[in-house]
């Protein structure tokens, strides 16, 4: 009868584990649990730095390149953490933080932006005849893309469960000449901070509030660098994303998701 109680609380550490941390990532929201409160944060802030930030760093490492921003995160951490306390049937009190990566943290993770170039050629507004390349581009004028896709999708879905992809904050997704399709370079600031550059999931997606009723739906050929955060998608469907102006406004608006997992 006695070794059966061991046995059971055992059981029960082993169940719950005393300590635990984890990332939401469809939510960006941060979850760590102990029996200590402090061990809880401290724990929270651990899986915070260790987070991918994306292909070629973690969160510490961009951190430790721009050590004023950490100072700002640091002292934003506790003001942003949701404490909830759980009673467990031993007697002692789980201490479980969420942090939400969304609107202040993500602000200041954000990374430097650059130019980007459209996969289709870019069309005169007032002649609809292709901007030869090279040519620089008045003043006032803005090119538009060269109408490939006539569908008004409502977001866009890249599934790729056929491969080993690792989340991370900031991904890039290419073509097959590795050309950039998408990355914080093509999303809206405020978007990015709101939402997160991307929706994650382990699920598919139907009537998603983010990605809507009609998503362009696109399969992942290859998951591509070092750290196994980036994406590349086939030529023409890289074309099909760039090539309306209601897709360029989805990638604007984050209304993107990447379908990960067995």
């Amino acid at each position: 009868m006695v070794i059966s109680k061991v046995f059971f609380i055992l059981f029960c550490i082993l169940a719950t584990g005393p300590f635990s941390g984890e990332m939401d990532w469809k939510t960006y929201t941060l979850k760590a649990s102990a029996t200590d409160q402090t061990t809880a944060f401290d724990l929270l802030k651990k899986e915070f730095n260790t987070l991918q930030y994306d292909q070629g760093m973690l969160v510490m490492d961009f951190l430790q390149n721009n050590p004023g921003l950490s100072n700002q995160i640091s002292s934003l951490l506790p003001d942003y953490c949701i404490l909830k306390q759980n009673y467990l049937t031993d007697g002692s009190i789980e201490y479980v933080y969420h942090l939400s990566l969304t609107n202040k943290i993500m602000a200041h993770l954000l990374p430097k932006t650059s130019s980007v170039k459209l996969v289709v050629p870019m069309l005169c507004p007032c002649c609809r005849q292709e901007w030869p390349d090279g040519k620089p581009v008045p003043q006032g004028l803005e090119l538009v893309p060269k109408q490939i896709e006539s569908t008004t999708y409502t977001g866009i879905v890249i599934d790729c469960r056929d491969f080993d992809l690792k989340p991370c904050l900031f991904p890039s997704i290419y073509n097959d000449m590795l050309e950039e399709v998408y990355s914080v370079s093509f999303a809206d600031q405020n978007s990015i901070i709101n939402r997160g550059l991307v929706l994650y999931t382990t699920q598919d997606l139907h009537n998603n509030p983010r990605i809507g009723q009609n998503p362009l739906r696109i399969q992942a050929i290859d998951i591509i660098g070092k750290a196994g955060t980036d994406i590349k998608i086939s030529g023409p469907d890289a074309r099909r994303i760039h090539g309306s102006k209601n897709n360029i406004e989805l990638l604007k608006e984050c209304r993107l998701a990447i379908i990960f997992g067995p």
